[in-house]
């Protein structure tokens, strides 16, 4: 194979990786459309409810569930490099928890929806728990496989420990705490859980932001930021810290009373708008990744 021919193979199958990861940015994006699409159609069913999430439990649940895994699974396949790939790796792990465990709820709060609650307190419905076992026992699985996975790889590619460590040591304390706590604390982990991953999820996105808010000049294929973007990213982290510790507070408070509109409902939704800027200016800041300095490379030769 000549040179130029090899050079021209080289630009297609970037262009063609150049393709894949904007899709992938942007399909994130997306998700939160899924989601807002098929609250806002349950909405005419099951009206207004005291949180996002609790459209679990509503004819929205399965674009609800799907839409998590999918933003997951293309968090994961994006990864990065460095420190953005171990924070993708961190919120791809956290965010199928989201999906697989639902919100407690009050028994009798959604329409048309059989709550059965030992004392009549929020939880996790009696009906609903052989589903999330069901489920919980399925993440755990895959994530052993998704472990077991990346050491082939490393093994095969050669890599070197410090490469997928942080990634692979984070997988296994995630998933032994996910273990522990689902088999030895059920209650606690079922009253817990979705909240947690939820905070987590959003904390790991914003740092996520501030790490592209900053120019990395030892990487030569980072896409620097200009001033403005930075701004944008940082603004976005700052929203999503806050609006977490709002978020927190109103949980831990047992949520405020007689609000017209549900606290809860609006800090998810403020957190799930502020999840898609972020994407949308991730496919503005990287539309030309990854490794425009070969495609640039390769043009001036």
């Amino acid at each position: 194979m000549s040179a130029a021919t090899r050079a021209t193979a080289i630009v297609a199958d970037e262009t063609s990786l150049l393709r894949t990861y904007r899709y992938v940015r942007l399909g994130i994006a997306g998700t939160v459309v899924v989601i807002a699409a098929a609250v806002g159609f349950a909405f005419a069913e099951v009206g207004l409810l005291d949180s996002i999430s609790a459209y679990y439990y509503s004819p929205a649940r399965n674009a609800f569930v799907g839409a998590l895994i999918a933003a997951s699974f293309g968090l994961f396949a994006l990864s990065g490099r460095g420190v953005e790939r171990n924070l993708l790796d961190a919120a791809a792990l956290i965010g199928p928890l989201i999906a697989l465990v639902p919100t407690p709820i009050f028994p009798g709060g959604i329409p048309g929806v059989v709550a059965t609650c030992a004392g009549g307190v929020p939880c996790v419905p009696v009906e609903y728990r052989a589903g999330v076992d069901n489920d919980i026992a399925t993440y755990l699985v895959v994530g052993l496989v998704a472990v077991v996975v990346a050491l082939v790889i490393r093994r095969r590619q050669s890599l070197e420990w410090r490469q997928i460590a942080a990634s692979v040591v984070l997988a296994v304390v995630v998933l032994a705490v996910v273990w522990s706590t689902w088999t030895f604390a059920r209650a606690a982990f079922l009253d817990t859980a979705h909240y947690v991953a939820t905070s987590a999820f959003f904390l790991v996105i914003a740092a996520v932001a501030v790490w592209n808010a900053f120019p990395h000049s030892g990487d030569p294929s980072w896409a620097q930021p200009s001033r403005a973007m930075a701004i944008a990213n940082i603004a976005i982290a700052v929203g999503l810290v806050l609006d977490i510790i709002v978020l927190t507070a109103i949980v831990v408070g047992g949520g405020i009373p007689d609000a017209a509109v549900p606290p809860i409902f609006v800090c998810e939704f403020i957190a799930l708008g502020l999840f898609l800027a972020f994407w949308l200016l991730q496919s503005m800041q990287k539309w030309h990744d990854p490794n425009p300095s070969l495609l640039g490379g390769l043009r001036r030769g």
